[in-house]
């Protein structure tokens, strides 16, 4: 039996758990980034006198060659550095959406909120995961020809942002001005819910926090009412670009950590009517269904099959 180290590490939070032979982890650790200088001390101080035999780790970030330069933390991972570090032989890194996609075969519908109706994708065809957090992340998980499943990534959060009205043309070029080029992560994260805020209100004050942009639209406020609307619509713009480069029927996995913060500030129906708002591709997106992906660490789920390369109960 193999005991092997997970983790999911963001741009704010590290999550960490164990499997044993490729199992799920059965408990999962957050720590706080900021909390150590070196994804290497936070891992020694996770697992203290465990001993692991492999790890599998999700970078917020490109990954190429075995190393990780992340994008909202001044931190580089490297697989060479981390197995000196922990004294085990092998290390695997993955983008962190890679691992994300990766786990879509293993979510059950306790795992998931629909957005609309019951979410019944096509099992067997094209997935996506996407979402808001500290970043944007977007992976697909595409059908091999031979059965199983392949993860495709990139930095789909850097991206332009489109707007689809003139509303939203003033909005982005508000914030156009500041930043010059408006990525899709710009707006889609929760630093962008705040320049949002800022955005729909038309003045120059310091944007209030994200969670505070939150509460306010919880108690009700025009402005953060209106923020988080904006938000909304604009993430589904991104999502139907990405289903319909994939052609994803078998389902859009929406993920992150600011959907949850939502709640029923979340206008599902604002959603799937600008999911579809397509033109001629509006029944081709009706029929994909999309859901919140409610599962507390689905990165580590994905982890755990690809560090031991298990296929999937779909393949």
């Amino acid at each position: 039996m193999t005991l092997a180290l997970l983790c999911d590490l963001g741009g704010t939070n590290i999550r960490f758990g164990l499997s044993l032979d490729g199992a799920p982890p059965e408990a999962v650790a957050v720590l706080a980034a900021d909390d150590h200088p070196s994804f290497e001390d936070a891992a020694r101080d996770y697992l203290g006198d465990t001993g692991v035999g492999l790890a599998a780790v999700a970078v917020a970030g490109p990954v190429t060659g075995g190393r990780a330069a992340m994008t909202n933390r001044n931190w580089i991972v490297d697989d060479a550095s981390i197995a000196e570090a922990l004294g085990i032989e092998r290390v695997r890194l993955f983008n962190d959406f890679e691992a994300q996609a990766l786990s879509l075969p293993f979510l059950g519908d306790r795992d998931l909120s629909p957005v609309g109706e019951a979410f019944a994708p096509d099992a067997g065809a094209p997935k996506i995961v996407l979402g808001p957090g500290t970043g944007f992340g977007a992976a697909a998980l595409l059908p091999e020809p031979g059965g199983g499943w392949r993860a495709v990534c990139g930095e789909a959060g850097h991206m332009t942002l489109a707007a689809a009205n003139e509303t939203e043309a003033v909005l982005l070029a508000g914030i156009r001005e500041d930043f010059g080029h408006v990525s899709v992560e710009r707006v889609l994260s929760g630093a962008g819910l705040a320049l949002l805020y800022r955005a729909v209100a038309g003045d120059r004050k310091p944007a209030p926090a994200p969670e505070e942009v939150t509460a306010r639209a919880a108690a009700g406020e025009p402005l953060a009412v209106a923020a988080v609307g904006h938000f909304t619509r604009f993430l589904a713009t991104a999502a139907s670009d990405l289903a319909l480069v994939f052609g994803a029927r078998g389902g859009v996995y929406l993920s992150g950590g600011i959907l949850p913060r939502l709640g029923p500030c979340f206008d599902r129906a604002a959603y799937l009517d600008r999911f579809a708002d397509k033109g001629r591709f509006r029944e081709f997106l009706q029929a994909i269904p999309n859901a919140v992906v409610t599962h507390s660490a689905p990165a580590l789920a994905g982890l755990a099959a690809a560090a031991f390369r298990r296929p999937g109960p779909d393949s």
